[in-house]
């Protein structure tokens, strides 16, 4: 029996040892933490094609939500977002799209790490992982980085997300700095999002100040449809 354990043991630190070495923390590793929802929505991902005439957009409930063919008027853009989705969440499921090579990538992570605690630094950290792998296994691939979105804690819903006001404005504005040196294209959704007099999501677009309502999914396929067309 202490054999056993020993040998459990020693394969748990050369495991430990590997991950260190490929740059991998545990929470990269962990897989087993997401919502019943994720994991339904996942596994159709995992049956649905991508190919190189595709545009994705991936994220969380932001992205899940929005009918994104139909505000682009195009079929080839596919939503791949799941509600509740964080950064490890989506890096963990990108093998699903990235080996169709798909023409455009949008990206928007983040706001549900910050509800779960996670600082400012490891969300900025996730995105960038994404970010890169996708660069990495999908070089064709032009890929959009979009801030993510404002909130607004003046309507009593989602306290755990729209408390973040701070930390948003600090992780967009890392992320922007990052694409900039790495030429990746970053798109301000957030300064056309907020109030103009705080830096509250604006009412017009939300009543919950998390989640958009039409007129905030026809304002941001607005913003985006020059890149969409180009």
């Amino acid at each position: 029996m202490k054999t056993k354990q020993h040998n459990l043991n020693i394969k748990r630190k050369l495991l430990a040892l590997l991950m260190v070495a490929l740059g991998i923390s545990n929470s990269w590793a962990q897989k087993d933490n997401y919502s019943t929802f994720y994991y339904q929505r996942a596994s159709m991902f995992e049956k649905l094609s991508v190919d190189s005439t595709d545009i994705v957009f991936i994220g969380n409930s932001i992205t899940n939500f929005g009918e994104w063919s139909e505000l682009l008027n195009n079929s080839h853009v596919k939503n791949r977002g799941i509600s509740g989705d964080r950064t490890t969440g989506l890096y963990n499921r990108l093998h699903t799209i990235l080996p169709g090579n798909p023409m455009k990538i949008f990206l928007m992570i983040g706001i549900n790490d910050l509800e779960h605690g996670a600082s400012v630094d490891s969300v900025v950290q996730g995105i960038i992982h994404i970010a890169e792998r996708i660069r990495n296994e999908s070089s064709q691939t032009e890929l959009y980085v979009q801030s993510i979105l404002p909130v607004n804690d003046k309507l009593g819903k989602f306290p755990k997300h729209t408390s973040k006001g701070i930390e948003i404005i600090e992780i967009n504005k890392r992320i922007k700095s990052y694409c900039q040196k790495n030429r990746i294209m970053y798109i301000d959704l957030y300064s056309r999002f907020k109030n103009e007099d705080d830096e509250r999501m604006n009412q017009k677009y939300t009543n919950d100040g998390l989640h958009l309502k039409g007129s905030g999914y026809l304002l941001w396929s607005s913003i985006i449809r020059e890149f969409i067309e180009d």
